[in-house]
This record gives C-alpha cells, structure tokens and sequence, in this order.
C-alpha cells in the first residue's frame, strides 16, 4: 500500500512539474515577444546628432585640460590645435562625404580616440608621466599631423588622397 500511495505522489510531482515548466515557457516567450521586437529598424543617428557627440566628447576634453595643472602648456597647446582642426573638418566631411573611410576615421578620433589617448596619460601617476611622455607626445604629434592633413585633403577637395590618409589613419589608430 505504502509503494501505490509513493508511486501516486510521485507522479503528482512530476504531473506538476511538466505543467510548471509549460506556463515558464509560455510566460518566458511572451517576454521575449515583448521585449525584443524582431521588425523594428535600427534607428540611424542623424550626422547633426552625430557632430553633437563629437563635439561633447572634444569639449570633455578640452575641461579635462584644464583641469589638469602639471600638463605643459606646449602640449596643451597642441591638443587645442587638434580640437580646432576636428571641429573644423568634421562637420565638412561628414556632409560632403558620408560614407568615405576618412571621414569614419576622423569622427573616431573626434568621438573617442584623442579623448582616451589624453585621459590615459592624465590618469598616470607623476613619475608614470614622466616616462610616458615621449610616447605621449609622439602620438599627439601624430594626431596633429593627421588632423593638418586631413585638413588639406577637405580644403583642397584631394579625393584621391582620401583612401590612402584612410588606410594609414585605420593602420595607425585602430
């Protein structure tokens, strides 16, 4: 009597469980309907949204500049340089050439790029900053050229140059 009424329980149990298990996945995939719309686009961001956010991210660093007490004033200078050049050429390229590898490249370094590069070496220590400077500055020059030129190359319509400044720019910086 004992082994019927274990057997009775235990299909019970696992009666329950199999009917616990079908309202989860009933609930699970009514979530997963909910929460996830397979039809709805990507919204695009518009190159005016997107010259915003480039512009917020050089004035990020254009404070974090100035914030910073034992940063030359020579390099600080340099920076600013490549600021001007960025705020200059972006809003060209991205209007009057969307959908080229250079202006991909030159709003990567406006967005993100010189930013990181900057706050990386502002966040070292004294003495860190003392042995990375050589590279630090290496690199700002870099950047500084890469801005004059791509300045050049909008002001002076070289699309031939485009391709080329672009290789080099997703060689060196990305």
């Amino acid at each position: 009597m004992t082994m019927i009424i274990a057997a009775a329980i235990f299909f019970i149990v696992i009666i329950g469980f199999v009917i616990y298990m079908k309202k989860n996945k009933a609930k699970g995939s009514e979530s997963q309907h909910k929460a996830s719309p397979s039809f709805t686009p990507k919204t695009e961001i518009s190159p005016d949204q997107e010259y915003k956010a480039i512009l917020d991210s050089l004035l990020k660093l254009n404070i974090l500049l100035r914030k910073d007490k034992y940063l030359s004033m020579e390099m600080t200078g340099e920076i600013e340089a490549i600021i001007d050049d960025l705020m200059v050429i972006t809003p060209s390229m991205i209007e009057r050439y969307p959908g080229e590898t250079l202006t991909y490249e030159i709003k990567k370094i406006g967005r993100e790029h010189l930013y990181k590069t900057v706050k990386e070496y502002l966040d070292l220590s004294q003495d860190s900053r003392k042995n990375q400077f050589d590279i630090f500055k290496k690199t700002i020059g870099n950047l500084h050229e890469v801005s004059n030129r791509s300045r050049d190359i909008v002001e002076k319509n070289e699309t031939a140059e485009f391709k080329t400044m672009a290789n080099f720019l997703a060689g060196k910086f990305s």
